[in-house]
């Protein structure tokens, strides 16, 4: 604007304007250039295959290609390079990466990937990588992911592949990956203190199976591998029905050296024993909380730790809510309580805070919803269905907010229940069609699909929980679906019959707690712990602790629970 009077002029500011559209037009004409060849100047040949390129490009996303061109080297003089020992569908991958700040990563390419953006200096590529790694090691696949690891560029992958062993190894100790160990891989983990182990009683079954596996030519390894076990703290009945009937232990002489000084160790007083063995990091620690007094059944609030390992039950400060017929939940290392019923539906949640020792709301759900399922899943808390509800939503716990997900394709009459294996969430419950069904959502599709009715007219009170790749329907007649064959099959029923109990794994055994003996009002607690032994098909009852809760709720949580309860 120009003023009319010379008295009365008007100043021009400076000012800056950004287009926020710039730098995505800026690549998609780069990356348009590149495909019509315009204005190329050099040329990567891989596989036979010759893809045109601009040498700024390169230089700016890669160091690789940035010292190439400052060095003078002789590519830039030839204007080209060929790649003898690359992926070319790798080298695609990076390149189109380059011109769009975009890749893709799948389970088929994600090894070569990172292989090629290593050798071309992109660290943001491995970085995806190796969280796309993380986020899908699986027993089915961390054995093979850390073979592949195992060579100087991929230090980092190597560890944490290694570590997830570690940390899984319940559920390793009968996959034939294990049983391929050479005897220094099986020897490394078993030495480890690290090892994560319910009970070390899985340690020793480890060796057992590598062992026989090869008997003749790993036999010689027994005595070497069974020092490493800390044979103190195998669970008695284990002890007496397992190690010390093994044939193998007793025809070795070192061995047997063993095996007489673990039986003098049992027969020595406990005050008197000397600390003859570390013990593993891994710990196993039940958390239940809220639920109904089986003789009022009135909800209540309070929350107890029951220490597997010791056979104790100690008191945890009280929820803010009462809650019954709600879920729990761990997820990094917090147990969180989620919905219920206490005269109504209830929406709330909350965490467990264990360096304040007390309940802290969190964000509510936005629907109340109790008998649902929860689990855990990249992060991620996932609530599904409930008593009349087909609705779906997740937790970040992050940023403390739950959001809406695709509701599920059944529309439940009452009980519903959850968990996950691999990359897939399960959910199990009978619809208001009265039909039983089990269904699978893949968080990275979005949507659900549904799996084999339960055959007959199973319990309407049910808990589920998964191992390896079968999920197992715990009530008083329990059966097993198979997800890989997608087939149901019955197992061994409870000896307590219990009704609305909970159930959680731990190690590879299921182990049920709490519950009463009618469905709704009068009966009994019960009061014993029962356990499954899933590879031998057989329940035990290993404890009995002071419980008096129906509809309650249980979570494992792992590693110590250093906490100023009472016991």
């Amino acid at each position: 604007m120009i003023a009319e009077s010379a008295d009365c002029v008007e100043q021009f500011v400076e000012e800056t304007r950004k287009n926020p559209d710039y730098g995505d037009a800026f690549l998609h004409n780069l990356n348009k250039m590149r495909i019509d060849q315009e204005n190329c100047d050099f040329s990567v040949e891989v596989g036979g295959e010759t893809m045109y390129v601009h040498k700024v490009a390169l230089a700016v996303a890669s160091p690789y290609f940035a010292g190439m061109f400052r060095n003078n080297m002789k590519e830039k003089a030839m204007g080209s390079m060929k790649l003898e020992n690359s992926d070319a569908t790798a080298v695609k991958a990076i390149i189109d990466y380059i011109y769009s700040g975009e890749i893709t990563l799948t389970e088929e390419n994600v090894q070569l990937v990172y292989s090629a953006s290593d050798y071309f200096q992109i660290e943001w590529i491995k970085k995806k990588c190796m969280e796309y790694f993380e986020r899908n090691l699986s027993p089915a696949n961390c054995f093979q992911v850390r073979k592949y690891a195992d060579q100087p560029p991929f230090k980092e992958l190597y560890g944490r592949s290694h570590n997830y062993i570690l940390k899984h190894f319940d559920k390793l100790i009968h996959k034939e990956e294990l049983l391929r160990l050479s005897f220094e891989e099986i020897e490394e983990l078993i030495k480890d203190d690290r090892l994560a182990v319910g009970f070390e009683d899985n340690a020793y079954k480890a060796i057992m199976n590598w062992v026989k596996y090869d008997l003749e030519e790993r036999r010689r390894h027994l005595a070497e591998l069974m020092s490493h076990i800390r044979l103190p703290s195998i669970r008695n009945e284990f002890l007496r029905d397992h190690v010390v009937t093994e044939s193998l232990l007793k025809d070795d002489r070192q061995c047997n050296e063993f095996l007489f000084q673990l039986l003098h160790y049992q027969l020595t007083p406990v005050s008197k024993r000397s600390h003859i063995h570390k013990s593993r990091d891994s710990k196993f620690h039940v958390l239940l909380a809220g639920g109904v007094e089986v003789g009022s059944w009135e909800a209540h609030r309070s929350c107890k730790i029951y220490d597997v390992s010791n056979s104790t039950v100690c008191y945890l400060p009280e929820m803010a809510v009462r809650r019954s017929a709600h879920s729990l939940i761990s997820l990094n290392e917090f147990g969180f309580s989620v919905g219920g019923y206490c005269g109504k539906s209830i929406e709330t949640a909350e965490r467990f805070d264990p360096v304040n020792h007390e309940w802290i709301d969190i964000a509510p759900m936005d629907y109340a919803r109790y008998f649902f399922g929860i689990c855990a899943h990249s992060n991620l808390i996932y609530a599904i269905g409930g008593s009349g509800l087909s609705s779906v939503e997740s937790y970040n716990a992050l940023i403390d907010r739950w959001y809406a997900c695709p509701d599920t394709p059944v529309a439940y009459e009452w009980w519903c229940r959850a968990c996950t294996v691999e990359n897939s969430i399960y959910n199990l419950g009978r619809g208001v069609d009265g039909i039983t069904s089990c269904i699978r959502f893949d968080p990275r599709e979005g949507q659900w699909f549904k799996l084999n009715e339960m055959p007959g007219c199973p319990q309407k009170e049910f808990e589920l929980v998964a191992y390896d790749r079968s999920l197992f329907f715990i009530s008083r007649d329990c059966a097993q679906l198979d997800i890989r064959t997608n087939k149901w099959d019955s197992m061994p029923s409870m000896p307590s019959q219990r009704l609305r109990c909970s159930a959680t794994i731990i190690a590879d055994d299921i182990y049920v707690i709490g519950g009463g003996s009618k469905t709704y009002g009068g009966g009994e607690p019960i009061k014993s712990v029962e356990r499954y032994n899933i590879h031998n098909s057989e329940w035990t009852v290993v404890d009995s602790i002071e419980i008096d809760s129906c509809n309650g709720a249980a979570v494992l949580i792992r590693g110590d629970f250093n906490l100023p309860f009472s016991c």
